[in-house]
């Protein structure tokens, strides 16, 4: 009996896998979090009681873990935020242009008077 492996089309789609399924990025990311949110679960435990601490501890862990897992067009969410800060903070020119309604009329008329005229040769021969 032979086993098939499906191999992916694009070869970039493949990383390597560290530990437990996890590319080293995720690991180093979920570690970042675990430090960050370790302390403040054990800090705020007694004052917010254990659903509360629970929250915290998510809510700081939160963005280093987001860091590892999320990844859009193979951009990773770090650099999204960069990009996005940039675009938002650099400042645009921004030109305003007018139409001018006295030239447009002018022009129309002329139009008008012009296409007059090809009727009138047009009728002569």
């Amino acid at each position: 009996m032979a086993h098939y492996v499906s191999i992916p089309k694009d070869l970039n789609d493949i990383k390597e896998k560290f530990i437990m399924g996890l590319t080293k990025r995720q690991v180093l990311c979920f570690g970042i979090g675990l430090v960050l949110g370790a302390p403040v679960f054990f800090l705020t435990r007694n004052a917010l009681g254990m659903s509360g601490a629970i929250f915290a501890m998510g809510a700081v862990a939160a963005p280093a873990i987001l860091c590892g897992l999320y990844r859009k067009n193979g951009v990773f969410l770090e650099k999204q935020v960069k990009f996005m800060r940039e675009y938002f903070t650099v400042p645009r020119k921004r030109f305003y242009k007018s139409t001018n309604i006295f030239m447009s009329i002018e022009r129309h008329i002329e139009y008008m008077k012009i296409k007059k005229k090809l009727a009138d040769a047009e009728k002569i021969k």
